[in-house]
């Protein structure tokens, strides 16, 4: 994939990552009313639904061998960072890790590597 095609197809994941910046940054003034806090938080939603399409989009147009290195990549990155999550909350109801919590953006990029590190692991099992 070239990189114009690879910024083609994030776009959308770019655009929500910055609606969610902007609406967390506007939601920590107090001049916004409940209603339009509600629209104002779920602003990133439309944005990153494009970008769900976009992926599908994409997985639907791979062939068979690129689809299993994918499922593999994602599943490593979704199953781990479930795992993790699940770790962190077990030691906060512990009383261990009582400080440790991760916003969204967080649990996005730790999901992300570890995605990118499945897919290195699809590519090396496969060659």
């Amino acid at each position: 994939m070239s990189l114009r095609d690879g910024l083609k197809q994030n776009f959308w994941a770019v655009v929500a990552v910055a609606a969610a910046f902007a609406s967390r940054l506007w939601l920590k003034s107090d001049e916004l009313t409940g209603s339009l806090r509600v629209l104002v938080t779920w602003l990133p939603l439309l944005p990153a639904a494009l970008y769900l399409r976009t992926i599908f989009r994409w997985a639907h147009s791979l062939d068979e061998m690129q689809r299993r290195m994918q499922l593999d990549a994602l599943c490593s990155g979704t199953l781990g960072m479930l795992f993790i999550a699940l770790a962190v909350e077990l030691l906060r109801l512990a009383g261990f890790a009582t400080g440790l919590t991760f916003g969204w953006e967080s649990y996005f990029a730790i999901t992300f590597f570890l995605y990118v590190g499945g897919l290195v692991m699809a590519n090396r099992r496969y060659r």
